[in-house]
């Protein structure tokens, strides 16, 4: 990853610059349509670019991004037999060796799971917040994201939390500075000591006119954005990353000293 990425996700990933530039997404007329209540589509005749259930540990399609120690491979809270990612950050560790030296805890899944412009794509992920997990009033933490390839600036598509509850924002087209579509997820606090299932229905388009992210949460739609770009001028390759993500912790006000989450497994297909 180019340094340039993080730099930049820095400033709007502030406490202050990056809460309202996704809450401004929330406002804007037009962003987000009425969801549909339908399940994710089907996708048996899908072919899979990734497919990584931790049980066989990373694989060659995983890269770490983390602190020795800060991600690791564990039992299933709720199945001894299965196996989870935990990924946990500290505001007091020393992120100088990890990219950009900012705090993060992340995993990414590129070649050959990479998304292309105007193709058709379902990624499906679980995560789990532990009974224990404080949530951040003053400052938001990415915990899934697709990320551009090519140039600077906030995530593609990402996940975060923000209080007690989850966001969805997405950017593209010329504008990518601001986000493009958004909305705020009930509720995370609920959340606690159980796994929650995603699932990402992505059609990638900077220009808009064939674009498509909509978003389920156990099997419920929770956000529709199509028309509206959602993919950064001729990028081709855009790829998954899950984990935790604080650019600001060390700058900025902050309710918590740790956090911790779990994923399960994750899959990509192209449809």
């Amino acid at each position: 990853m180019k340094t340039t990425h993080a730099n930049s996700a820095r400033s709007w990933l502030s406490s202050t610059r990056g809460v309202a530039l996704l809450l401004s997404a929330l406002t804007m007329p037009g962003l987000a349509s009425s969801a549909p209540q339908s399940g994710p589509p089907d996708d048996s005749a899908s072919v899979s670019l990734a497919n990584v259930n931790w049980g066989a540990g990373f694989g060659k399609a995983v890269t770490v991004q983390a602190n020795p120690g800060d991600i690791a491979i564990v039992p299933d809270p709720e199945d001894a037999s299965r196996r989870a990612l935990k990924v946990k950050i500290e505001r007091h560790e020393n992120f100088a060796n990890v990219v950009n030296g900012t705090p993060r805890a992340e995993v990414l899944l590129r070649e050959p799971a990479t998304f292309n412009q105007r193709s058709d794509y379902l990624v499906s992920w679980s995560t789990y917040i532990p009974r224990d997990f404080a949530f951040d009033n003053k400052q938001l933490v990415i915990i899934s994201q697709i990320h551009q390839s090519l140039k600077a600036g906030g995530p593609t598509v990402a996940l975060t939390l923000l209080g007690p509850n989850y966001y969805i924002s997405t950017r593209g087209g010329t504008q990518v500075q601001k986000t493009s579509a958004g909305a705020k997820i009930c509720c995370a606090v609920s959340d606690k000591g159980r796994w929650v299932r995603w699932a990402l229905r992505y059609v990638p388009d900077d220009s808009g006119k064939r674009s498509l992210t909509q978003l389920w949460k156990d099997g419920k739609s929770v956000f529709r954005s199509e028309n509206t770009p959602n993919a950064y001028p001729g990028d081709q390759d855009a790829y998954m990353k899950i984990g935790l993500y604080k650019s600001a912790w060390a700058k900025e006000p902050s309710d918590v000293d740790a956090l911790t989450m779990l994923y399960g497994p994750v899959s990509i297909r192209k449809r």
